[in-house]
């Protein structure tokens, strides 16, 4: 659809209760073959060049399956001369990479104010991974006096921001539910006032016949393999072990369709794999066409054959991209060689022959980072791990949100740390579950053991201890309880006998002034609370008030290298947390409001309550959770 405002003295223009349906590999009885779609649009909002402003779109639903390169579902792009629109009481279904709003930068040597844009009541929900713009709604330059207003945003795949607003003034959010899986807003060179905005709720549905179908709890990509019969006996066995080598095509926004053959084993890769695509013993047969969207697969031995029946897409092998007619000789599958010559002793690679076990993190729902260090080698099993999870040798940390999303790794050892820095989520050795606590329990492997015999001792004493912990006497006497979300152990010999440490948690007491409880740990201070009289804390050196660690609700300020400045007010308490990020001397924090700026640093606060005003000048990153509702 294409609509302008136009310049009526009296009427406003406006599209009402219409349903737009986008599946470009699904097209119906009145596409012949051969057809094809070329950028497709749900709805732009162009003047042609003569600056209206203020059309209305009311009670329609957006609902996009599959689809081509577009310029957006709804877009109103900078040459088409329009002012400011409005979506009331809309729901928007985006399950491709085509970007869901955009506001492009308006010409305002042409378009008639207002030039903000409205979205009250919006839904918008989804499967999407990615989003050009990088955010579900991008509002550009001199979109000033835009509102997101009672809306709600659920991408909880990939890596996808909620609102993204760029060198505009007057804006404001408000009393939305953001829950996505990047940042909840995005501010650059903007001034937007932010207020109750929440991040645990699920959205509601558009639905095909115009009614409301539901809500987007069940919008997350892992479940789509629950309803594909193709592909149920490869892929919806969460625990199959990921083959050694691995092919990945990737959709150029044309209609492809892709056969290849392996010469020993063949599976899905995830849930990557729609109902059209087949797998028939080491065959496999599909369709792909979304720019972006791709169908995964793992494999031993090689590819023995490839080509493209229709169209053509990006090929990769092993996270090198080839071609159809280099494909065949991307691999020599190391296990084959590995099992039949004597003479590569020295040679046989650690993913081969020693990656032997399995460490899974399943999402909860809740947002989650964690890291982690084991005794030998390390590396991410299939495409589970995305680009924002990071492998350093022995080492990973990544983060984890969505409820049944998993991120999986294969390593040799033992895990000799494991931490929660924030959130927490299922943790699962070889198929067994475990706890914080006792994932370094979980293995004992047999090589370590015969090749280093004591050697693990060792590795306990290298675990991160980046941070220290020190509770100092004041003359009453004091018995404190700490726990924190990585590993705690006490430092030196100041902690007494009368003093308990537990491998993330300690309670003792300390009575006399200038005596210290000093401890060393990793992640973050979960929980700190005085039993009976008081103690000063310190944290890496820096006093702090207790009570930080008691308040559910995290707000982090990252700068990027140009100034910032922030305020914002909570209906409960707040304070710095020093151990995230800490303020500096012209940063205020007093009574439940924060004022100051960042640069290239971070400003990091836990409050409670709600957040009932906020502002941010600048292009500093903004985020925050939301653990009480």
């Amino acid at each position: 659809m294409r609509i302008s405002a136009g310049d009526h003295p009296d009427k406003t223009s406006w599209i009402k209760g219409a349903t737009v349906i986008m599946d470009a590999d699904n097209l119906n009885e009145h596409a012949r073959d051969g057809d094809s779609l070329d950028s497709p649009e749900g709805l732009r909002i162009d003047s042609t060049g003569n600056g209206y402003a203020g059309v209305l779109i009311e009670d329609c639903d957006f609902i996009f399956k599959s689809c081509p390169t577009s310029r957006g579902i709804v877009s109103s792009p900078t040459w088409a001369g329009h002012g400011g629109f409005t979506l009331r009481n809309c729901r928007i279904q985006n399950d491709t990479s085509v970007q869901t709003i955009h506001a492009d930068s308006v010409d305002t040597d042409t378009a008639d104010k207002p030039w903000g844009v409205n979205l009250e009541n919006v839904s918008i929900t989804g499967s999407t991974r990615s989003q050009p713009a990088g955010a579900a709604v991008c509002i550009d330059n001199d979109r000033n006096g835009s509102t997101v207003q009672n809306s709600c945003i659920h991408f909880p795949n990939g890596d996808v921001d909620g609102v993204l607003v760029n060198d505009a003034t007057s804006c404001e959010i408000l009393d939305s539910n953001i829950n996505v899986s990047g940042q909840a807003t995005v501010f650059s060179g903007a001034d937007v006032d932010t207020s109750n905005i929440t991040s645990s709720d699920s959205c509601p549905l558009p639905s095909a016949d115009g009614s409301t179908g539901g809500d987007s709890s069940t919008t997350d990509d892992s479940t789509d393999s629950t309803t594909d019969d193709s592909t149920t006996d490869s892929t919806d066995d969460s625990t199959t072990e990921p083959l050694p080598n691995e092919i990945r095509l990737v959709g150029t926004g044309t209609t492809t369709q892709y056969e290849f053959t392996v010469t020993d084993s063949l599976q899905a890769s995830g849930d990557t794999i729609e109902e059209w695509d087949d797998i028939s013993s080491g065959t496999a047969t599909g369709w792909i066409t979304t720019e972006g969207v791709e169908d995964t697969y793992t494999f031993s031995g090689d590819v023995d054959s490839f080509s493209f029946l229709e169209g053509e897409c990006e090929i990769y092998v092993n996270g090198e991209q080839v071609t159809e007619s280099t494909v065949t000789d991307a691999t020599t599958d190391s296990t084959t060689d590995s099992s039949t010559d004597d003479s590569t002793d020295g040679s046989t690679t650690d993913s081969t022959t020693d990656l032997s076990h399995e460490l899974r993190l399943v999402g909860t729902g809740t947002q989650t980072q964690y890291e982690f260090t084991v005794s030998d080698a390390l590396e991410a099993s299939g495409d589970t791990v995305e680009t924002w999870d990071t492998i350093d040798g022995t080492s990973a940390s990544g983060w984890i949100t969505t409820e049944g999303v998993e991120d999986t790794f294969n390593f040799a050892g033992s895990v000799t740390s494991f931490g929660f820095v924030e959130g927490e989520a299922e943790i699962y050795v070889d198929g067994e579950q475990v706890t914080e606590s006792t994932v370094t329990d979980a293995t004992t492997d047999s090589s370590t053991d015969s090749s280093t015999d004591g050697s693990t001792d060792s590795t306990d004493d290298s675990t991160d201890s980046q941070n220290e912990l020190r509770l100092v006497g004041t003359g009453v006497e004091t018995q404190y309880e700490v726990s924190v979300s990585g590993t705690l152990e006490a430092s030196g010999d100041t902690v007494e006998e009368w003093d308990d440490v537990s491998e993330s948690s300690a309670t003792g007491w300390v009575t006399t002034e200038g005596v210290d409880d000093t401890f060393t740990f990793t992640g973050t201070i979960t929980s700190l609370s005085f039993l009976q009289g008081e103690a000063e804390v310190y944290v890496n050196g820096t006093r702090v008030d207790p009570s930080v660690f008691s308040l559910p609700n995290t707000l982090v300020v990252e700068g990027d290298g140009t100034e910032t400045t922030y305020d914002f007010m909570v209906s409960g308490d707040i304070l710095n947390d020093p151990l995230v990020g800490p303020t500096e001397s012209d940063d205020s924090v007093t009574n439940g409001k924060v004022t100051g700026s960042v640069t290239d640093n971070v400003d990091a606060f836990r409050f409670s309550g709600d957040i009932k005003k906020m502002n941010l000048t600048g292009d500093a990153a903004l985020t925050f959770e939301d653990n009480d509702g």
